[in-house]
């Protein structure tokens, strides 16, 4: 099995791990998550090219760890219903705006 690395210009992007321990077939949730939330123009061009747009669909579409802002440019980019995203229909994302009680 081919493993394929992530470059490591990208190590700023991804601060729990080190990219030279990182397979990006068996870690793509990881990478394409840290991409979504942190990423360069240069590391979106790689994520969309190593990685098929289903997969980058999945993460946008179920991961509990993006915010609205992270995934705005996405579901319009894939046209995926705001609906069908997790992290735009979680109570819990949205904090008040002061957490002292007057």
């Amino acid at each position: 099995m081919l493993v394929l690395s992530v470059p490591q210009k990208f190590q700023p992007l991804l601060p729990s791990s080190e990219v030279k321990n990182l397979d990006a077939g068996r870690d793509k949730k990881y990478i394409i998550s840290s991409f979504l939330k942190n990423a360069t123009l240069d590391a979106w061009r790689w994520m969309l090219e190593v990685y098929q747009q289903q997969d980058i669909i999945e993460v946008v579409k179920t991961s509990a760890q993006l915010k609205e802002k992270d995934v705005n440019f996405w579901t319009g980019y894939f046209h995926i219903s705001r609906k069908e995203v997790r992290c735009l229909q979680l109570k819990s994302q949205r904090t008040p705006k002061s957490s002292w009680a007057y």
